[in-house]
């Protein structure tokens, strides 16, 4: 698969699976608790989590750096224990979303603890790497702020789904980025990358072309 197909593979995933994880979310209230539908389309959307959060941070590399990968490899991590604790309801047939975080206990409270901490460390590689729109970074860090708030003042799964649906702003206005504006990107950089040692012109910039997906630094690259 060529490299432009994969960031193609990678965006969408980000956009659909995130509106995905939303729309399972939504279903849960509106049904009142767990159901095979509902449990079933939020394992499709966790399951796919650590592709394209891995995929993410691939694309902001190598200016994401080692905060980005470890990030991106401890969220991903979370959401691999977390799509068990949907499969383990399908399989037993409990829908009583206590019974299940009680069953994993600790185990869950570990992946949870990665989720946010991993969540935050992709977040503060986003805004430092420029790569993505700023807004993103803020988003999803602000996503897991509003999710471990909730959680610690114990309010109700429903009430917390207000920091589910931002982080899966951030993660779906990355795909965005990298649809609508790095279509843009490619075409500036790719010419920069031509003049110089060639290659891969997303990894090979001069530096006076910045690598960012931010319609403002595009503005500024046209310029120079």
């Amino acid at each position: 698969m060529a490299n432009s197909d994969l960031r193609v593979l990678v965006a969408l995933s980000a956009i659909a699976f995130s509106a995905l994880y939303v729309v399972s979310d939504v279903i849960e209230l509106a049904t009142g608790g767990l159901t095979t539908g509902q449990l079933i389309v939020t394992y499709v959307a966790e399951a796919s989590i650590p592709f394209y959060v891995l995929g993410l941070n691939s694309l902001q590399q190598p200016r994401g750096g080692w905060p980005s990968l470890v990030g991106a490899l401890m969220y991903a991590v979370a959401f691999v224990g977390f799509s068990a604790t949907v499969l383990y309801p399908l399989v037993t047939g409990t829908r009583d979303a206590d019974t299940v975080f009680n069953d994993f206990g600790v185990i869950y409270t570990i992946h949870a603890g990665l989720a946010f901490a991993g969540g935050l460390l992709f977040g503060a590689s986003v805004l430092r790497a420029r790569v993505f729109p700023r807004w993103t970074g803020f988003a999803l860090i602000a996503g897991l702020l509003v999710t471990g708030l909730l959680a610690g003042l114990g309010l109700p799964e429903g009430v917390q789904t207000v920091g589910t649906a931002v982080r899966s702003v951030a993660f779906a206005g990355m795909g965005a980025a990298v649809l609508f504006v790095g279509r843009d990107r490619v075409r500036v950089v790719r010419g920069a990358g031509e003049r110089g040692a060639g290659g891969d012109a997303l990894n090979r910039v001069p530096n006076r072309v910045p690598s960012c997906a931010n319609p403002k630094c595009l503005s500024a690259t046209e310029r120079t």
